[in-house]
């Protein structure tokens, strides 16, 4: 389960801001744009430290014998966040966007 967790905890907030993020612009309900961009952002910068501190115990118990590894798989995991966290701001972007353009139309 641990092998796979990483990924997950990366990816869910991307999933969350993108269905949770569209209901709240195309339904009128409880659920507002604003806090859910910013729970999801939150979200992903502490799952993002979470699975880089998950995929370290994973890679130390693998060379448990032998203390000496290589750092390689870390760096794409530090990379992985980088990507999603710059996927989530450009999601964020455009769902205000597409907000911002339903409503100017609806005035009109």
């Amino acid at each position: 389960m641990l092998n796979i967790l990483p990924l997950l905890l990366i990816i869910f907030p991307v999933l969350s801001q993108l269905l949770l993020g569209s209901y709240s612009i195309y339904k009128s309900s409880s659920l507002k744009f604003s806090p859910i961009s910013w729970i999801n952002f939150l979200l992903q910068i502490i799952f993002s430290f979470l699975a880089f501190n998950i995929a370290d115990y994973n890679l130390a118990k693998q060379y448990e014998p032998n203390p000496v590894r290589c750092g390689m798989p870390l760096v794409a995991m530090a990379a992985a966040c980088f990507f999603f966290i710059f996927i989530l701001i450009i999601i964020i972007v455009i769902q205000f966007l597409i907000k911002r353009w339903r409503a100017k139309r609806n005035t009109v």
